[in-house]
């Protein structure tokens, strides 16, 4: 019986648990993992292994480490649930070549995954990824035992936190925050992020409460993406608190979404030109903006007036790591809530990013709230909506042909003067409202994206792209 092919998404191998996410075919993985690194480096490797809070999590990890061993590839395995982040910033503190995460980041519950991290802790890149693929079934997965991996000092277990939390230490202000009256609620989605963020502040006059820090391998019926109709009590804690701030995380920590004061959302990109203006103003900090053709378009206002350049790229935060390995990027981030900084790693960390955010408002004495109506007044004030539709292949593939084809000439009256194919399809309006279409990499979804500057236009855009999705 010929074995099913096994290909990477937008980040790392996602599947669902039991079906086509089992220990065989993890084992399929990590041999073409070792095949890669056997081929690209030669032998005497190490590599940091670490999982998340999702259902057999450690035993995947386990299965990863059966089969480096065997291909005589030294694994360090945390000792630990943890963050992504944390395994990045293991591999790059240690200097190795790469490293293996089991998770499956803000899938629902029944899925998990694997992602791979290169020597400088952030995503792997195509070529990588092409590589690993290639290798996958070139040999049979080998095993070894584990107790004989012990035995032949091929197998260490480590606790990876302490490495990790040093690197925010360095780079966030936590001091200022501390100092700071602030009151901040974190939401952790039953994730790898825990109570990190609260023990990281303690001490001070900034109090923390954290929402489900405790495991539970169903995130609580829910899947663990920081977005709005996932982080409702978030909403409603923040308001009935008059908190400051809520900081909400993904499974695997290295996504984020930020709620101001009142319970209000700020999509991806508005926290990003927070954290932007702060590195400028504040850090003193300059380089080039790394956006996803997803993101807001005040970035691009903001980056004009700040006489930076902005590029784009496709989904997919490997494609902002790249740029961050070779240009000088002062920023780079994805509409789905990952934001990498200079001077910290190529790799968007969400634990870094909320505790970044509370440090502009805490150097800058100001309010998220007064922060983000400053920007506004500024570059306009953008709508941001998305909508994922469950379509059978057929009709994923008859819609993108039809836009190719025959996109619209109009968004819900407002003309479109041009179409971006960097990712999907992108039709952009004259008012620079925009309409985006484009494949899940990691689901059976087509993701809908819109933005306007105007709140009325935004259903109807989003109406819009359903209609033709379904073609209708």
């Amino acid at each position: 019986m010929s074995l099913k092919k096994i290909a990477f998404g937008t980040e790392g191998w996602r599947a669902v648990i039991a079906e086509e996410f089992t220990a065989d075919n993890v084992r399929r993985v990590a041999q073409g993992i070792a095949g890669h690194l056997l081929a690209k480096g030669g032998r005497a490797q190490t590599v940091a292994v670490g999982y998340d809070t999702r259902f057999l999590s450690d035993y995947f990890a386990r299965a990863v480490c059966e089969v480096l061993t065997a291909n005589g590839i030294r694994c360090i395995l945390s000792n630990s649930m943890v963050p992504t982040c944390a395994v990045s910033r293991y591999v790059v503190a240690k200097r190795l070549p790469a490293g293996v995460m089991v998770t499956a980041s803000h899938n629902p519950g029944i899925y998990n995954g694997i992602k791979i991290k290169e020597s400088y802790g952030g995503s792997a890149t195509t070529e990588t990824v092409a590589s690993v693929e290639a290798q996958i079934d070139r040999h049979p997965a080998k095993r070894l035992d584990l107790e004989q991996a012990s035995l032949r000092r091929l197998l260490t277990t480590v606790d990876m936190m302490p490495e990790f939390l040093g690197g925010i230490r360095k780079f966030v202000n936590l001091a200022a925050i501390r100092r700071s009256p602030f009151r901040v609620v974190v939401e952790s989605m039953h994730g790898a992020g825990g109570n990190i963020i609260e023990q990281l502040l303690k001490g001070g006059r900034c109090r923390v409460t954290t929402l489900h820090p405790e495991r539970n391998p169903l995130f609580g019926g829910r899947a663990p993406e920081p977005i709005p109709a996932n982080l409702q009590e978030l909403m409603a804690t923040v308001k009935r608190t008059r908190a400051d701030l809520g900081i909400a995380n993904d499974g695997d920590a290295d996504r984020l979404g930020i709620i101001g004061p009142g319970g209000a959302w700020l999509n991806p990109g508005q926290v990003m030109c927070v954290l932007l203006l702060h590195l400028v103003k504040e850090r003193g900090m300059r380089g080039a903006v790394v956006k996803t053709v997803s993101n807001t378009m005040m970035i691009n206002r903001l980056t004009e007036a700040l006489g930076i350049r902005l590029i784009e790229v496709p989904v997919g935060f490997k494609h902002v790591a790249k740029l961050m390995l070779t240009q000088d990027i002062l920023i780079g981030g994805e509409e789905s809530g990952g934001i990498g900084m200079k001077g910290y790693m190529p790799e968007r960390d969400g634990i870094l990013n909320g505790l970044m955010v509370l440090e502009a408002m805490a150097v800058k004495r100001r309010s998220l709230g007064a922060m983000m109506r400053d920007l506004e007044r500024a570059y306009g004030r953008w709508h941001y909506g998305r909508r994922d539709l469950h379509l059978t292949m057929k009709d994923v593939e008859a819609l993108f042909k039809t836009l190719e084809r025959s996109a619209p000439g109009s968004l819900a009256g407002v003309p479109v003067t041009a179409v971006n194919r960097l990712d999907g399809v992108k039709l952009i309006g004259r008012d620079d409202s925009w309409l985006l279409f484009r494949r899940s990499g990691t689901e059976p979804i087509v993701r809908i994206y819109a933005e306007t500057p105007t709140q009325s236009h935004l259903s109807r855009l989003l109406d819009l792209g359903v209609r033709l999705a379904q073609g209708r």
